[in-house]
């Protein structure tokens, strides 16, 4: 099936290409922040990114569970890839653009449409979520958004009548 892929999911591929990362597993945060030369600091605190000077750092909550913590430091690092100052004396509409590219990105560089494009995915939304969950290490809710996300962009693709024949429904299974 051809897949036509957005800007951002050209951008997450080649940063994936910069880790080396060409199938289906965890993303490794501390291999990923070395990569590019981000501290990566554990600390009691909401997560944050700073970048200052030329250093660059993402806050991870340690008092959240490590799935949460991937999360979190995949939407911390749109921030220091894209975002520059803070947002403490923004408008709030450029804050909240910021957050919702972030949030995209987080999603996309978690579990990358390249990736899912090249495997096998359960027939059902209840096999597939843990299955993504398993292989990526993102959380339940995280993976069935994540999924929501990559099918709605299936469904709309000119050509879906071909995956929507050639790829189990994602209905959901009866109780």
């Amino acid at each position: 099936m051809n897949y036509t892929y957005s800007a951002l999911e050209l951008e997450i591929k080649e940063l994936y290409g910069q880790l080396q990362i060409y199938d289906m597993q965890p993303l490794n945060i501390e291999k990923a922040a070395k990569q590019f030369d981000i501290s990566l600091i554990y600390k009691p605190i909401e997560s944050k990114a700073f970048s200052i000077r030329n250093r660059r750092a993402i806050f991870i909550d340690e008092r959240k569970d490590p799935l949460r913590q991937r999360e979190d430091f995949c939407h911390e690092f749109c921030h220091i890839l894209k975002h520059t100052g803070t947002q403490n004396n923004t408008h709030y509409l450029f804050k909240q653009m910021q957050e919702n590219q972030a949030n995209a990105f987080m999603y996309h560089f978690a579990v990358p449409s390249f990736i899912l494009n090249n495997i096998n995915l359960p027939n059902t939304i209840y096999e597939a979520v843990p299955f993504i969950s398993n292989n990526f290490g993102v959380s339940y809710e995280f993976s069935h958004h994540r999924l929501e996300m990559f099918y709605r962009n299936l469904i709309t693709y000119p050509n879906h009548n071909y995956w929507i024949k050639n790829k189990a429904s994602m209905e959901y299974a009866p109780y």
